[in-house]
C-alpha cells in the first residue's frame, strides 16, 4: 500500500508578520509525518491510529456515513480530525466513498509537542489523499497563514507571503555557509497556535513600513554569507517584533549569558528557538544542559536539503 509523506517545518522569519503580508522564510525538516491506508473489513466505520516513537498517541473511530465520532482517546483531537475530513468532502464530495474502504495509520517522526507541524502535515496528507488543493483545505479549517502547509507540500525551502489575491510561495535555495554554527532548541512547551494567534492579534497592528521591514529581514537572512551578518539580522528581527507584540525577547527570559544570538521561531514562548554561535557545539550544549534544555538539534541533523 502506498504511503503518503509530508515534511515538518520551521518558520525562520516573519512570525506573526506573515499574517499581515510580510515575506517569510520557511525551512523543511528531515522529520516527517506519514499516512498509510489499510484495507478495511468493516464498511460501517473507519479507524484512525496515530503513532509517535512506536507508541500510540491518538486513536479514534468514525461512522463512515455520518462521520460522527464513535470513540476517541482525545475528543478535541477527534473533532479537529472530523473537521478536516468534512472539509475534504466539501471540496470533493466523492472523497466520502473512500471512507468506506480504508482504515488509517499515521506515524510522526517528531513529538506532537514540538510544533514541527503535526497539524499542517496532516492537512497536506489529507489533501493529497482527497485530491484537493492543500491551501484551500487549510483555509477552511484554520486561521493561520498557511506557510506550514505550503512548506509541507513543497518539500523545500520556501519564501511565503499572503497577497491580495491569496497565498503565494516559491522554492528558494538556502544553504548558509555557516550552517554548522546554527542550532535549534526546544523551550519545553507547545503553544496552541489558534489560541495564541488570537491572544497576540490585538497587540499587533503593523503598517506598511513594518511589513516591508520584516520582508527585508527575510531577504537579508536568505542572502547572508557570514555568520555575523546573520546574527545581526536575527537580533534586529527579535528586537523589532518584541516591541510590536509587547513580549520579552527569549534571550532575556531563557538564555542569560549566551555566547551567541537567539531568535524565537513560530509562536513565542513555547516552541523552538534558533541559536547562532561561534562556540564549539560541545561548549554550547554544556551551557544548554545547565539550563535544562535537552532537546536540541544541529542544523544538518534537522533541516532537509535537496
Amino acid at each position: 500500500m502506498e504511503t503518503l509523506q509530508a515534511r515538518g517545518k520551521l518558520l525562520i522569519s516573519a512570525e506573526y508578520m506573515v499574517l499581515h503580508g510580510s515575506r517569510a522564510l520557511v525551512l523543511p525538516l528531515k522529520k516527517t509525518q506519514r499516512l498509510q491506508r489499510i484495507r478495511s473489513q468493516n464498511r460501517e466505520h473507519f479507524s484512525w491510529n496515530a503513532t509517535y516513537d512506536e507508541a500510540l498517541w491518538f486513536s479514534a473511530a468514525f461512522d463512515s456515513s455520518t462521520l460522527s465520532i464513535i470513540s476517541a482517546t482525545d475528543r478535541e483531537k477527534a473533532e479537529y480530525l472530523q473537521s478536516v475530513i468534512k472539509a475534504c468532502i466539501e471540496l470533493d464530495p466523492l472523497f466520502q466513498r473512500e471512507l468506506f474502504h480504508w482504515d488509517v495509520e499515521t506515524r510522526l517522526d517528531f513529538s506532537p509537542e514540538w510544533g514541527f507541524g503535526s497539524s499542517s502535515t496532516l492537512t497536506a496528507l489529507m489533501a493529497e489523499w482527497a485530491g484537493v488543493n492543500p491551501l484551500d483545505l487549510h483555509f477552511m479549517i484554520s486561521e493561520g497563514s498557511g506557510y506550514d502547509v505550503a512548506c509541507a507540500v513543497a518539500g523545500s525551502s520556501i519564501v511565503y507571503s499572503l497577497r491580495d489575491e491569496g497565498p503565494h510561495y516559491q522554492s528558494v535555495p538556502f544553504h548558509p555557509p555557516f550552517a554548522d554554527q546554527i542550532h535549534f532548541v526546544w523551550l519545553g512547551s507547545k503553544q496552541p497556535t489558534a489560541q495564541h494567534l488570537r491572544e497576540v492579534a490585538h497587540r499587533l497592528n503593523p503598517g506598511m513600513e513594518e511589513i516591508r521591514t520584516f520582508s527585508g529581514l527575510t531577504t537579508g537572512m536568505l542572502e547572508a554569507r557570514e555568520l555575523y551578518e546573520f546574527r545581526i539580522l536575527m537580533e534586529e528581527h527579535e528586537a523589532k517584533l518584541a516591541e510590536l507584540i509587547s513580549l520579552n525577547r527569549v534571550s532575556e527570559t531563557h538564555f542569560p549569558g549566551l555566547l551567541g544570538s537567539v531568535k524565537s521561531l513560530g509562536a513565542w514562548g513555547g516552541d523552538f528557538v534558533m541559536i547562532a554561535s561561534e562556540q564549539e557545539p560541545a561548549a554550547l550544549y554544556h551551557y544548554l544542559d545547565r539550563l535544562g534544555f535537552t532537546y536540541r538539534f544541529r542544523y544538518k541533523d534537522l533541516i532537509y536539503e535537496e
